[in-house]
Order: structure tokens, then sequence, then C-alpha cells
């Protein structure tokens, strides 16, 4: 049997205009909607209607509905209307207005009865409703931001745990679903709705339609997001019938005229009493005439009239609902759904006998097609939805968000940041049992929160009231700014507070939270056990970008240093979807995005870098005082010298290679911009760090001055490669033959690793040894360059560039490989030749840098002039053909750098300068 459900949602919402003063204009957006839309939809409700529907109630609503204040006001206002009533009536031109008069007196008599039987808070009757199972009420985010705009995972936090507790304080439940502002969804959204116990919401069609993969039932039933969130898509051609003033039935010349108010039609004498107090016009509510057609005369209303097309018009859209049943009602696992969401505020308000509408459609049995609330959608076919992957998409103009984000109202959105991210960062400093700081707090993230609701950009873009809009945004930025002024200077006190909150007193109960991270709950909680010293480490590169040695030597040494009793933050920049902050093997990593993409001038993009650097460092001191400033290498060298300033501590500095050196010489522009920012991060630091004699006599050599402050610690490597895999992976066995000799290298594809020269050796070590295949992992610059060589010296047989080794892939070629070569032309240090030793392998390396220091001629591997073919093919023969020998200088290899130069070592170093520097800056403070 053919069947099919509607999915009818009622989206009540109004931004928060209740004001401390009475007869603010905005407040009357209230009055109405209370009268034309919500009282009458209680009407429906209690006269009964067969069918379910579902309401969202916005929290801001919601306050201002239970609002004493407004309730008193609403009553004045009903007074107010009820005399002007009494004097149409009196006054009445004709038997149709006299007619139209004693409608409007009916009519308000009855709103008055039904706001005083429940007690001037009609949430009360829309409770009542939803215990007795008639409607499904569900909530939205605290104050209608749109929530795709917010900077920070803490504040979408606070957002939608702010809704959700609101409509609990007011319904006694949570509920299950959430209504996001403006339909707007973007990726990661689901995650947190997940996290509050959300089980669906609501998006527009172009969102399921574009999803990946398509949904099999288009926006014909609900998909799953990746963290199992239904999301019910709106049918728009469905939806047009409803809304439409053009085409749709709020447009037919039957029904009452929104535009024409009595207000706008009588003399002055005659309405001034019920004006506004500044003599301003404003509706009134008793509107006389019908849309008739396009023209400005307009025939009188007829409720009779409206009454029929209520009746047509419902008659007519069960036709559509039963044509789309003929189409879809074969559909099963789930069946056809057609969810039709709407402002509920067009039911009665924009379209006066919306309602009535609504009414006539759902009291009458639909037979195999039934409307249905997401719940009990959910409950019956939880199992049979797709999840799919959904992109950024709202309702509206275009359905990208452009309403809401646009020229007329960008610029509330850097204000909007700036006091997201500063609410963060104040929270970070209050501490437990601090009250002051944190109605502080609570009352700054009340501003935040009425200043970010999505309706003041809405009405810069419509240019409805756009004064208003400009006025109320602002007013709460600078209450907001003016409070952290107090607050920083230590002026707060508990009569600022409550002046503050009684302008606005919405959300009486605030939960700050959200506005923790799961760093400063974890800081929280490790100060109080402990007083460790405190390390700042600033990187550009780290796991998991790898663009170099440099990220692997921060990894080990930040492990080692933590692994030993210190508190290590290290701060790099971010990659992909790595964390913004994890606590990994005893370490905090915060990454950071830049203001300028990686790909731009790259100088442009380092200096963008330090900026975020600084602004995450600062942040992190206002709850962390660190003990030392670790920085590596030029790269960092804005953010080290400003931080030194800033949170006054010695500044350590590590060189892992100099600029003069990688290219013997400065030659360019770029080069000199490197050059000078090495020296003044030197001149800056209290040591200088390096990882050899070779580098330290490479940076004596460039200012004779830093010769005091340079101390040589080597770097390490993990021991853990002591016990590499044997077997290959399948990836990598093309690569390897049991048959073949393999000579392993591995590094950037840069000049100064000496790959040409590796290549250019090749045809010499196959004079004697034709079973030999060279692997050379790594990727870089000049990738292109040494493919086209190979190809040119036809040995595309014997070598393979296999592009980036991933850790467990270099140390499984590492394992079954007979020979490692580095031949570089430039090496500081020389990490990865450590680490074939550590695999116990023959090496060969160029007699230049930092190799020197370990690998030594003939007992730990073989050592060859940099540049030289012949000497670097004579060096691979005799470790290929002597294998006692070869094994031998593998052995000894191994035992000096397990002994010499493991990162426990590499750590216990490190910090002794780290002690040094405090025991000398104690002494000159004596």
């Amino acid at each position: 049997m053919s069947y099919m459900y509607v999915n009818m949602i009622l989206h009540a919402h109004l931004p928060y205009v209740r004001h401390r003063e009475a007869n603010r204009l905005e407040e009357r957006w209230l009055y109405e909607a209370i009268t034309e839309t919500y009282i009458p939809l209680l009407w429906n409700l209690e006269e009964g209607m067969k069918q379910k529907f579902t309401i969202s109630f916005s929290p801001p609503l919601l306050e201002m509905l239970s609002d004493p204040l407004i309730q008193r006001r609403y009553l004045h206002h009903l007074d107010k209307t009820d005399s002007l009533i009494q004097k149409e009536i009196a006054h009445a031109k004709n038997e149709q207005e006299l007619v139209l008069s004693r409608f409007y007196e009916e009519r308000f008599r009855k709103i008055r009865e039904t706001f005083l039987n429940y007690s001037q808070n009609i949430i009360l009757g829309f409770k009542h409703f939803f215990e007795l199972g008639q409607i499904e009420c569900i909530t939205s985010s605290a104050t209608h931001t749109f929530l795709p705009y917010l900077k920070t995972e803490q504040g979408l936090h606070m957002q939608v745990k702010h809704g959700i507790t609101c409509f609990e304080k007011h319904f006694g439940r949570k509920p299950r679903g959430l209504w996001l502002p403006e339909c707007a969804y973007s990726p990661g959204l689901d995650k947190r709705l997940f996290l509050e116990g959300i089980q669906y919401t609501f998006v527009d069609e172009h969102a399921i339609t574009n999803a990946d993969p398509t949904p099999t039932h288009g926006v014909g039933a609900p998909v799953y997001s990746p963290h199992g969130v239904a999301l019910f898509a709106r049918n728009q051609a469905l939806s047009n019938y409803i809304w439409s003033s053009s085409y749709g039935y709020p447009g037919d010349q039957g029904y009452r005229e929104f535009y024409r108010d009595i207000a706008y039609d009588r003399e002055w004498d005659y309405i001034s009493p019920y004006i506004h107090p500044e003599g301003i016009r404003i509706d009134s509510g008793l509107k006389y005439h019908r849309i008739t057609g396009q023209t400005e005369f307009k025939e009188l209303y007829n409720p009779d009239i409206a009454e029929d097309r209520v009746k047509t018009h419902a008659h007519h859209f069960r036709t559509i609902l039963k044509e789309q049943l003929d189409r879809f009602g074969n559909q099963s696992f789930p069946p056809h759904i057609a969810t039709l969401p709407f402002d509920a505020e067009l039911f009665g308000h924009w379209w006066f006998e919306g309602p009535a509408w609504l009414k006539e459609l759902l009291s009458y049995s639909l037979h195999q097609i039934e409307a249905i609330t997401p719940n009990e959608f959910l409950d019956r076919h939880f199992k049979d939805l797709e999840t799919c992957h959904i992109s950024f998409a709202t309702w509206g103009r275009d359905g990208y968000g452009d309403v809401w984000l646009n020229e007329k109202n960008e610029w509330m959105y850097r204000q909007y940041h700036w006091m997201e991210k500063k609410l963060i960062e104040l929270m970070a400093t209050v501490e437990n049992g601090d009250d002051l700081k944190n109605k502080t707090i609570k009352q700054l993230a009340r501003d935040w929160m009425l200043a970010t609701s999505s309706d003041w950009a809405f009405i810069l873009d419509n240019e409805s009231a756009s004064d208003y809009a400009t006025k109320r945004c602002m007013e709460h930025i600078n209450r907001f700014t003016f409070l952290v002024e107090k607050m920083e200077n230590n002026e707060v006190s508990e009569e600022l507070l409550m002046n503050l909150e009684s302008d606005y007193p919405f959300l009486k109960e605030i939960d700050l939270s959200p506005l923790k991270s799961q760093h400063d709950l974890y800081v929280a909680q490790q100060q109080k056990a402990t007083s460790s010293r405190k390390v700042l480490m600033l990187t550009w590169e780290y796991p998991p970008r790898i663009v170099g040695g440099l990220a692997r030597h921060v990894y080990e040494l930040s492990k080692s240093i933590a692994k030993q009793g210190y508190d290590v933050y290290v701060i790099t920049a971010k990659d992909n979807d790595s964390p913004f902050y994890e606590f990994s093997e005893g370490v905090h990593i915060y990454r950071v995005d830049t203001y300028q993409q990686e790909n731009d001038d790259f100088i442009h993009w380092i200096d963008s870098l330090n900026l975020s650097l600084v602004e995450q460092a600062l942040e992190l001191s206002k709850k962390i005082s660190f003990d030392f400033i670790h920085a590596h290498d030029w790269l960092v060298e804005g953010a080290a010298v400003t931080l030194k300033k800033a949170i006054d501590a010695p500044l350590i500095a590590t060189i892992h290679a100099t600029e003069h050196g990688r290219n013997q010489g400065i030659f360019t522009s770029l080069q000199e911009n490197i050059h000078n920012r090495e020296i003044s991060l030197m001149e800056q630091a209290s040591t200088v760090l390096v990882c050899s004699e070779y580098m330290k006599s490479e940076v004596t050599k460039l200012d004779s001055r830093l010769e005091e402050k340079v101390r040589v610690i080597p770097n390490g490597v993990d021991l853990s490669y002591f016990h590499c895999p044997v077997e290959i992976d399948h990836n990598l066995s093309e690569y390897i033959s049991s048959e073949d000799h393999i000579v392993f290298s591995i590094g950037r594809i840069v000049p100064e690793k000496g790959f040409q020269t590796l290549i250019e050796a090749v045809p010499h070590v196959l004079k004697n040894h034709s079973n030999v295949k060279f692997i050379i992992g790594g990727t870089g610059p000049l990738e292109k360059k040494y493919h086209d060589l190979i190809k040119a010296k036809n040995l595309g047989q014997y070598i393979q560039l296999i592009g980036f080794v991933n850790d467990e892939e270099r140390n499984q070629l590492l394992t079954n490989c007979d020979v490692a070569v580095f031949p570089s032309l430039y090496e500081p240090f020389g990490i990865a030749a450590l680490e074939a030793m550590i695999a116990k392998k023959p090496i060969v390396v160029s007699n230049t840098g930092g190799l020197t220091s370990f690998v030594k001629n003939g007992i730990t591997g073989l050592t060859v002039t940099p540049g030289s073919p012949e000497e670097l093919a004579k060096a691979i023969s005799v470790l290929l053909s002597n294998r006692p020998l070869a094994m031998k200088m593998a052995h000894k290899g191994q035992q000096l750098a397990l002994n010499e130069y493991n990162w426990d070592t590499v750590g216990q170093r490190t910090i002794r300068h780290y002690e040094h520097l405090l025991e000398l800056q104690t002494s000159i403070g004596s």
C-alpha cells in the first residue's frame, strides 16, 4: 500500500527586544506575534487536530514570553487596543466597518481570555500540549547565532548548550531536536549537536541534493550526518505553496492585507492617543482591507470570504500531497517524507489566515498520508537512513549564507570574533572560587551572545530596521568592551554587574564550563599537583607536519624533556586536519592558523605565522608562567624575540643550520633576509644550542661575539629504531628483490644533500656490482631534475626516487638495505645517518659538517670527499665486497649511537642548560 509522511515544523523566534524602558517600538514585534501567531496556534491545539506538527521555540522568545515585565506590558497593550476597538465601534462609517470592528472586539476578547487562562505565560499552554503528545517542541541556539560563522569550538558549545538548558528550564525536559538558525549547517556542527544529545535538525533542500554520496531518496528521506545526527531537508516545491506571497496561498486576494492598518487611515486627532508617545504612527493590528489586487485600491476585508479561501487552499494542498503520494508512495525503508519548515510568524502575522489554514489541513485524516513529528519518524525508521557528508548550506537568498555576511554587515564579525576569543582568554585566567570574576565573565558572555544574534545581520541586509539593529549590536559590543576594561583594571563591583544584567536580563543562569578547553581543564588540574618548570617551544614544523629533520628533532626533544618532569608547550603551524590542541606523550601541542596562505610569498607567510605564534603564546601566558622560551631556527625569530620581552623569560635558540652554510655564502636578498634573522635570534638568545662542533665553528665565524653563548648538544635518535621490522610492506616490495644488493639514502631533495653526487656515482658502482639497486627516499624541489638526470643517464632500472617515506617505511628500508649512503655537501649534524647506525647498517657519508663527529673513517663507517662521485662509488663497492669489514663497522657504529646519541641524554643535557640560565638569573638578581 502507498504511504507517505508530512513533517510540518514552525520555528518561533524573535530577537531579544525586552528593554528596561517601556514603549519601545521593537517590543511591539513580540506583541504582534503573541496576538496573531502564538495564541491562534494555541486555539488550534485547544480545539483539537488529528495530525501533529513540531514547534521550535528560540531561547530569546522563551525568555521574553515568561518575563513578568513583558506580560504586564502586553496586558497594557491589549487594554489600549480594546479602547481603540470601542472607539472604532462608536465611529463606524458603515455596516461593513461595524462588522469588522465587532470581529476584532470578539477576537481580542478571546485573546485576552487565553492569555489570562495560562497565567499570562503562554509557554505553559504549549508545554501542556507537548506533554499530551499533540505537538513536538524543540529549541534553537542560545541567541539564534549564525553558527557556522562562530570562530571557536567553545563559542559553538556555549550557544548550543544554553539553547538546550533554556528549553529544559521552560519545558522540564531536554529537546531531541534543535533548529539550526537560518538552517545554516557546516561540517562539524553535527559533532557538537551529537555531544549535547541532539538527534535531529533541519537543512535546506540543496544541502541534501549536493551531499556526498548523493542520497538514494533525495529530500524524500532524512540522512545521518557523519556524527549520527538526522538531517531533515526542506521540500522547496511544496513549501512554496505555503510561504510565497507571489504565487502561494498568502497572496490570495481574499486574504487580509498586511500593509493596510487603520493607524495610517485615520485622521491625526482621532488616532493620536493610540500611536507611539514620540508621535510615530504604528500598526494597531486593526486591518480592515483585503489584498484585492496590485493597485492602491483595497476592498474591505470579509472574514467569511477568507474562511472559504482557507478551506479551498487546504483542500488544494491535500490534493498536492496526494499527487506526491502517487509519485513517491511506493518508496519504502523509509517511506517518503515531505519536510515543510517555516518561520512560525508566517502563520498569523504575515499570513493572517495561516493558523486557520493549518487547522483545516491537520484536522482531517489524510488516509495514506500521515503528519508526523521527527521524533516519531526516527523511532520508526532509525535503521533505514543513509549517512552522507553535507557541505555548508543555509536557507535564504542564494542558499550559502550571503544574507548574513555581505558588505552591509561584514563589520560585525570582526567584533564578534574578538569578543569570542576574549571570553575564552579571560576564562582561562579565572581561578576556582573567584565569584566576582565568574559573575563578570557571565555578564560578558551574555552580551556576546546577545550581540551575535543572526537577526542584526539579517535586518541590515534587509534594510528594514537598520538603525535599531546597528544600535543594539554596537550597544552589546560597547558594554562588553567597557566591562573588559573594568575587569582588567580591577574596577568591577557587584552593583555594576547588577545594573548591566537588569538592562537585558537574558538567561539568569549561565554555565561557563563550555568556555574552558580540555587544555584549560588539564592545566587547572595539573597546577594543583605540580610546580614543574614550564618550557614554551616555538617551531614551524612538528609532526604530522614534517618538512625536514627539524620536526623530528623538536618532537623527540620535547618528549624527552617532558619525560624528565618538565611541562612542555609546543606552538607550531597547523597542518591540514591535525587538531588545534592535543596532549600527546606528555607534551601540550598547540597548532595555529596563519593569516596568509602558505603558497603565497614564503617570507610573508612566515611573518604571518609568527604573529599567530605570539597571539597563542600570550593567551597561554595569562594562565601559565613560563620559565623558558626555546626557539628552533630563524623561522620563529620574530615570535621568539617578541615573547622574550612580553613574558620576561630567558630565550634559548637552537640553530639547526645556517643560510650561509646551506648556500656556501650569501648571494641574494632573500638569503640576506634569512641570515639577518638568524643573527637576530642568536643575539637575543641567552644560550645558542647547536648540534656539532662543526656547527659551533660555523656560527662563531658568522659572528665572533656569539662564541661565549654557543653550546653543543648532539642530536639524538629514537632507540626504538633498534627494533626495526623485517617484513617489507607490499607498497615497498616492488623496489626490493632478494637477488639484489640495496643501497639506501634518504633526505630532503635539495642541493646540499648531495644526491646528484650519488646518481653520478652509480655507473662506477655498476662496473663491479651489476646486481645493485639504489633507493632514494624524500621529497623536495629537485625531484623532477633528478628524475630527468636518471632518465638521461639510462639508470632508471637501477635508481628509484620513491618520494615521501614515513617512519615505518624508512625503518623497513633501513632493515633490508645492505649499505646506507649520505653524500651531503653540507650537513650540520646528520640524524638520518645516526638512524642507519641504530639499524646496524654500514654507512658511507661525506666528510663534512656534523657527520664527522660520529662517523670515524674505517671504524664506524667510511667517509668520502663531498661532491666526489668516484670516491663515493669506491666506498660503496668496498662495503658491498667486504661484508665482514662492513658488519664490523656497523656494529661499532650501532654501539656508539646507542650510548652517546639517545634522546634521554639529549634531554638531560638540554635541561642542564635551562637550569644554568636560572642560576645565572638568580645570581644576577642577588
